[in-house]
């Protein structure tokens, strides 16, 4: 994973209330949970990296999607200003994937380049109808979150810094991505909706992980699954209220 050590900040950018069985295939069906938007800011080398961006306004959200409260300080700018962060000097931002939770604010960080699986961009174009909400491709005449940002395409791994690296990750979409990143404390692996809570991780009566119950191919989520347990000392779900109890990884 290379010598340099680099630090994860969690930042939640607001609550989404959904039902569990999203999160957790085959548990939970008529349970709401609340569950937070996270942005992962990754600092280390000399290079300030964001892994996701956030999502709409808490209107879009609930008219579109899912019940949704953003607080005063959870505004994505007054965020990352509470760590100190200035989003134009964020060097790297790196998308999970295209889903509208996790890609919105993309004009804040006017000076960093934005990496994504060319797989996922692809798919994000013209997915199945049943996907096509979640990558808001036709619903009301609305345009993308990311139609104006200008992608560097990735096809596959990439190692982006000594210590950091993007792992391919199908499952949860054609082209998640994930981040793996060399810490002080061990290999720390942010999995965006791969894994969306810990429990995730625990399994049940039939093994474990268990993926969300929102997938496009689950043979290649098992994978990425094992291939994630192969890598990671630690996992860093995309939406566990949990992930906020530290302030700092690494």
């Amino acid at each position: 994973m290379g010598s340099t050590h680099y630090t994860i900040t969690p930042v939640s950018v607001g609550t989404l209330t959904i039902d569990k069985s999203q999160q957790i295939w085959g548990q939970g069906f008529g349970t709401k949970i609340d569950i937070p938007v996270l942005m992962f800011y990754v600092e280390g080398g000399g290079k300030r990296i964001m892994v996701d961006t956030g999502c709409s306004s808490p209107e879009s959200a609930a008219k579109y999607h899912y019940p949704f409260i953003r607080k005063p300080e959870e505004d994505p700018t007054r965020a990352l200003e509470a760590i100190g962060v200035n989003p134009g000097e964020i060097d790297i931002v790196v998308a999970t994937h295209l889903h509208w939770d996790h890609c919105y604010n993309h004009e804040l960080f006017t000076n960093a380049r934005f990496l994504i699986q060319r797989t996922e961009l692809q798919f994000a174009a013209a997915p199945f109808p049943i996907f096509a909400n979640a990558y808001e491709s036709t619903i009301a005449g609305m345009v993308p979150p990311y139609s104006k940002t200008k992608f560097e395409v990735l096809d596959g791994d990439f190692d982006l810094l000594d210590g950091l690296k993007i792992v391919f990750a199908p499952g949860h979409t054609p082209g998640m991505q994930c981040v793996v990143a060399n810490t002080a404390r061990g290999v720390y692996y942010i999995a965006g909706d791969n894994v969306g809570q810990y429990e995730n991780l625990e399994g049940n009566r039939f093994g474990r992980p268990i993926p969300g119950i929102n997938f496009i191919n689950l043979a290649d989520y098992y994978e990425s699954f094992r291939r994630m347990e192969r890598i990671a000392d630690h996992v860093l779900p995309g939406h566990d209220l949990r992930v906020l109890d530290q302030a700092r990884y690494g």
